[in-house]
């Protein structure tokens, strides 16, 4: 190999850094296409939005599940009352109908009657990990 003149001189590698300089190289165009690939996500199929009506979706959160943050969704519920619920529910136990949130300090029948679309009330809450046996 002839010598490379003046400036260009550090452009003289050994096989060993011609080797690694080649591997980094090869490394990083390989990155690069991974992850454009990723980026475009051309191995997923093509999905199409639709608009849909936000009224169509009824989702309803149960009373005996839920924590405070999911509660103050609801109309009238703001973080007090959404924690007055979880705590009075920590207290006395689970909800029996959506009428008996009028026993949460600050809810009212006008309360009960916004939210009662919203929500309703599951009594088959497991409490423990071991359920007991079916009959």
């Amino acid at each position: 190999m002839s010598e490379l003149p003046g400036p260009l001189k550090i452009f003289e590698f050994s096989r060993k850094e011609s080797l690694a300089t080649f591997f980094l190289i090869t490394t990083i165009l390989i990155g690069t296409g991974v992850k454009y690939a990723i980026d475009q996500h051309w191995w997923l199929p093509k999905t199409e939005v639709v608009d849909s009506d936000p009224e169509s979706i009824k989702l309803k959160i149960d009373l005996n599940m839920a924590e405070w943050y999911e509660l103050i969704i609801l109309p009238g519920i703001g973080e007090k009352k959404a924690r007055a619920i979880v705590e009075y529910r920590k207290k006395t136990g689970t909800f029996k109908t959506i009428e008996h949130l009028c026993e949460v300090n600050g809810i009212g029948k006008e309360t009960v009657k916004k939210i009662k679309d919203l929500v309703f009330v599951n009594e088959q809450r497991i409490i423990s990990p071991h359920p007991s046996p079916p009959e």
